[in-house]
């Protein structure tokens, strides 16, 4: 949660810094320094409030929670009561008993005949109800999300692989609606100089379930460095292979990607590196390629 957030940023900002420091060393105390490197790593993205593409989110601020209150509805009502006397019984009134043509009726004397008939009166009131839910959808979608993290600055250089470098593995869910689930991708970066490194463009990947073909994301025409996730057709039931892949790399010595997906649709496996940074993961001394959920 926030303490994991606080985390993630802390080891940046002290590698960062170790970075720079490290930059600056002469060759020998660079060779009885202590390797800095941190491995290749997943785990869950448990803080999903927190965007990293947000610089000034403030890791302090309380969780954000649905307000959405369903505020009562008062409405006026109209009816009729019976009248009760001071003893509380129905009070009564005598009324002219009329014919079927509409005339009052008459006894043998000619006097109008009467009846005894409960007194009514009308009410007006006004009456608080409860406002009605929204009927829920047949699917309701849930965002989670993963990190994948990676530092080596024990050889002092920035490292550039293109293409595909992180490949996550997810079980499509069966029963869920046709349609296209996206993966949003954050990338965190750093140089070797300890320098934060944006990307020029990032491209959110698709999944799509059971609607046709799906067009290959293309970024032969970008000219700045783009993180980009994979455009896939699949079925229901399936399991998947989705690539992370990043194009016009500047250099990097550390990267921390968040991959937010619907939980509801797919289920989360594993991921590995990938392509040619595969091999710059495994040459990373302590341990490499763990997954942690």
């Amino acid at each position: 949660m926030k303490n994991f957030a606080k985390k993630i940023v802390a080891i940046f900002a002290i590698l960062a810094v170790a970075a720079s420091s490290f930059a600056g060393c002469n060759k020998k105390e660079k060779e009885n320094q202590a390797t800095m490197q941190y491995p290749f790593e997943v785990g869950s993205a448990a803080d999903n409030s927190l965007s990293l593409d947000n610089p000034n989110a403030d890791l302090d601020a309380a969780d954000p929670v649905d307000d959405a209150t369903e505020a009562p509805v008062t409405e006026v009502v109209t009816e009729v009561q019976e009248v009760t006397d001071a003893e509380g019984q129905p009070a009564t009134e005598f009324v002219p008993v009329t014919e079927a043509d509409g005339q009052e009726a008459t006894n043998a004397e000619g006097a109008v005949v009467t009846e005894a008939v409960k007194v009514t009166e009308v009410v007006t009131n006004v009456v608080t109800k409860p406002t009605e839910k929204p009927t829920e959808p047949a699917y309701v979608p849930k965002e989670d999300g993963r990190y994948a993290m990676w530092l080596d600055i024990s050889k002092d250089e920035n490292f550039y692989f293109e293409d595909e470098m992180i490949t996550a593995s997810f079980k499509i869910k069966e029963n869920i609606p046709d349609g296209d689930y996206k993966v949003r991708i954050v990338p965190d970066l750093s140089d070797v100089a300890g320098v934060a490194i944006y990307a020029d463009k990032t491209i959110d990947g698709v999944i799509r379930v059971n609607n046709g073909e799906i067009e290959a994301v293309d970024v032969s025409n970008e000219t700045g460095m783009v993180f980009y996730g994979d455009a896939i057709s699949c079925k229901q039931g399936d399991t998947i292979d989705f690539n992370i892949n990043i194009k016009n790399n500047s250099g990097l010595v550390a990267f921390c990607i968040w991959f937010y997906f619907d939980s509801n649709a797919m289920e989360f496996i594993e991921a590995h590196p990938s392509g040619s940074f595969a091999e710059i993961a495994r040459d990373t001394d302590i341990g490499g390629g763990k997954n942690k959920d």
